[in-house]
């Protein structure tokens, strides 16, 4: 975790993201709302805000997309003093380039938030070695040989394997042993299950997919579920003004009939928590447990943030609740969503969009 002084005499506020397509009818893509609502606070503010690619941050080109009324309009700016990291792609960030770019903001003393994607295995990994939150922790290991999926399949009967680097819910594998038979299902396609005969049939098929990616391997955990779909809470956290991690907003994901993942992205539905909350406790004891959740969260991002080098604003922390009603860390990400919410006629800006501003605010 690193920390900077405040600038002396900030001049913008600036979201840098992989790539602009200037003719599409929506530019900046999934983060559009988000930099809508960054401008519109910005201004309010007299604080200069813009939209930049990595290449033109990069190679020092002063130009960047400012919000008009034609859209989001090519313009000349000032040099960067906020930079908030919204790049997709995994690839760019373990770049040479991404590197060096990294290492130079850190120099010059310019605030980079969320300034890299962490992987699966570094965060179960920092996770674990919290006294606090490894009891909430399913185990996992990077997944390597049949012999360690044997005996993960002997001990859970339910286990997943996950691209280290994965998101949305992609390439994520299940093996559930039932009597002699072991059967594996892929998100990418969960209408389709195969049956294997030995444990080593089945590390076959996965061998093909750690050729092409590292992953993990995971305890399979006997998870709540409403109408047999898969459900979690997405719980997303941000650092505010005197560096304190608060939650801003949750939401219970409800999985696809056909998915063994909840995410959106593939067919997921959204509830608030407390609706979702309200079929199995009474108020009272509904804001107790919210409450350990809420708390839990804010340990994860604690951990995380004191464990890797970095600034981070924000994180999605993904929890989930099992049968006996005990709750589980599932996954916490760097670069959280920011579809994940429900519409609320009377917010014109969302409150992880507010917390994101209150933080730029500190450092000016």
């Amino acid at each position: 975790m690193q920390s900077f002084p405040k600038n002396q005499e900030p001049q913008s506020f600036v979201v840098v993201t992989d790539s602009i397509n200037e003719e599409s009818l929506n530019p900046l893509g999934s983060i559009t709302t988000l930099c809508e609502e960054l401008s519109e606070l910005c201004g309010e503010s007299e604080i200069d805000f813009y939209v930049t690619t990595f290449k033109k941050l990069f190679t020092n080109e002063l130009k960047g997309y400012k919000r008009s009324e034609d859209g989001w309009t090519l313009m000349n700016v000032p040099p960067a003093s906020i930079i908030h990291n919204r790049i997709h792609s995994r690839k760019l960030e373990r770049s040479k380039e991404f590197k060096l770019l990294n290492s130079s903001l850190t120099t010059q003393q310019i605030p980079f938030f969320n300034a890299r994607f962490l992987n699966k295995l570094e965060v179960f990994k920092a996770l674990i070695d919290s006294a606090y939150i490894k009891p909430y922790v399913p185990y996992t290991e990077e997944c390597i040989s049949a012999e360690q999926l044997e005996h993960f399949i002997q001990k859970y009967e339910t286990v997943f394997i996950k691209p280290i680097h994965g998101s949305q819910g992609r390439n994520i594998l299940r093996v559930t042993k039932e009597k002699e038979l072991f059967r594996l299902k892929n998100s990418q396609n969960s209408e389709v299950e195969l049956e294997f005969q030995s444990i080593h049939e089945v590390f076959q098929i996965i061998k093909q997919q750690l050729s092409k990616r590292s992953c993990i391997i995971q305890e399979g955990l006997p998870l709540i579920s409403k109408d047999n779909r898969l459900v979690d809470f997405r719980f997303l956290c941000h650092k505010n003004k005197f560096n304190n991690w608060e939650v801003t907003s949750t939401v219970a994901r409800i999985g696809h009939p056909t998915q063994f993942v909840s995410n959106l992205a593939r067919g997921g539905d959204l509830q608030k928590i407390d609706e979702f909350l309200s079929q199995y406790l009474p108020k009272k004891e509904r804001v107790h447990f919210k409450k350990l959740l809420v708390e839990l969260a804010i340990e994860c991002c604690r951990c995380i943030d004191s464990s890797f080098d970095g600034l981070f604003a924000e994180f999605g922390v993904d929890l989930a609740i099992d049968n006996q009603f005990n709750p589980w860390v599932i996954e916490l990400n760097s670069k959280p969503s920011k579809d994940l919410h429900l519409t609320d006629p009377i917010q014109k800006i969302r409150p992880s969009t507010k917390a994101i501003f209150s933080l730029v605010q500190s450092y000016l």
